[in-house]
């Protein structure tokens, strides 16, 4: 799935979301594992949209956000936007003059004036789980065997 995030006014960034994405973020970040950063995500961001449904946007009491949550993110982001640079899970020659310009996350994030947490974090995380969803139902369910 790519999904064009306007990450701050007049600037525009796909994101790409795969069953590649685990593997390239881990080839990306050998040291993290993208499985546990994603839920960790997911978990912060389910808390901040029920802070907004519960009114209480304006007090953080409830969703405390850590600089590793924001590090996570950053990551998470990079690698979604480094892999839409190519349709293929192969590199890109736009991927390696991604790396070569960006050659690791915060030099990217760097180049933004805003890149809130608060609103694409959201969206990536939909990406992602929207990817993993299962796409259709059994047509013909059997049943298991009876237990002998």
């Amino acid at each position: 799935m790519i999904k064009c995030i306007e990450v701050e006014p007049g600037k525009k960034v796909d994101f790409k979301a795969s069953a590649f994405t685990p593997i390239q973020y881990n080839k990306l970040f050998p040291s993290r594992d993208y499985l546990k950063d994603i839920n960790d995500l997911k978990v912060l961001s389910e808390a901040r949209k029920r802070q907004k449904e519960d009114g209480s946007e304006g007090d953080m009491s409830g969703v405390t956000l850590q600089m590793e949550d924001y590090e996570q993110f950053v990551r998470v982001a990079y690698c979604f936007a480094y892999q839409a640079l190519s349709p293929t899970p192969r590199p890109s020659d736009a991927q390696k003059e991604f790396r070569e310009k960006y050659p690791d996350p915060w030099d990217w994030i760097d180049t933004f004036e805003t890149f809130s947490i608060y609103e694409i974090l959201p969206e990536i995380i939909d990406m992602w789980f929207a990817n993993e969803k299962e796409k259709s139902k059994a047509k013909n369910s059997v049943p298991a065997p009876p237990a002998k």
